[in-house]
């Protein structure tokens, strides 16, 4: 198993939940995943030169790419072959951990894009963790279109610095929860 398939085995353990995080100043965030996320997270649209992770509704969904990538159909070597595949190897490299974010983390921020210069960051919060090699690792957060009390996992990013944290409004958890679906 390859960095990729390990990387969405992993997020597909996911699937099912809902993850609640009661904040210390009263405020819920509820936070689900579901398959066709794992294309943005991973950043595999960057990969604009590999057709068979090019997400479309029609023929080749977001989540029908993922199926492929757990079945072993689209590998690593697969995707290395992209001119762009150094934007999303720290991604893929660290995938992983999201898992422990999501179930450890301890604050979660407010996103304000302004603060960091970004105009295209449509994220509203952040859960963040520290890697085991010292990255911040920032899972930004976006409400969801379809079911607007909760939050989905819009982006992964791995940064050497916390500059997506610097100055955001954070607020700790005071419990979390999991709620299964059926």
């Amino acid at each position: 198993m390859d960095i990729l398939q390990e990387a969405a085995a992993e997020f597909a353990k996911l699937f099912g939940r809902d993850y609640i995080y009661e904040l210390e100043n009263g405020i819920k965030v509820k936070l689900f995943f579901a398959a066709h996320h794992f294309h943005h997270l991973a950043g595999l649209q960057k990969l604009r030169d590999i057709p068979a992770v090019k997400a479309n509704p029609k023929n080749n969904s977001a989540g029908y790419i993922f199926k492929n990538i757990l079945k072993g159909t689209i590998t690593l070597e697969d995707i290395k072959k992209s001119l762009y595949f150094n934007e999303i190897e720290p991604r893929l490299r660290h995938f992983t951990q999201i898992n422990r974010i999501v179930e450890s983390a301890e604050i979660v921020f407010e996103f304000d894009p302004a603060l960091i210069n970004s105009k295209n960051l449509q994220a509203g919060r952040i859960l963040f963790k520290m890697s085991n090699d010292n990255l911040y690792l920032n899972l930004l957060l976006k409400t969801d279109s379809r079911k607007t009390d909760f939050y989905i996992a819009y982006t992964f990013i791995p940064r050497v610095t916390d500059d997506y944290t610097h100055e955001q409004k954070g607020v700790k958890i005071q419990s979390r929860y999991v709620i299964e679906r059926f």
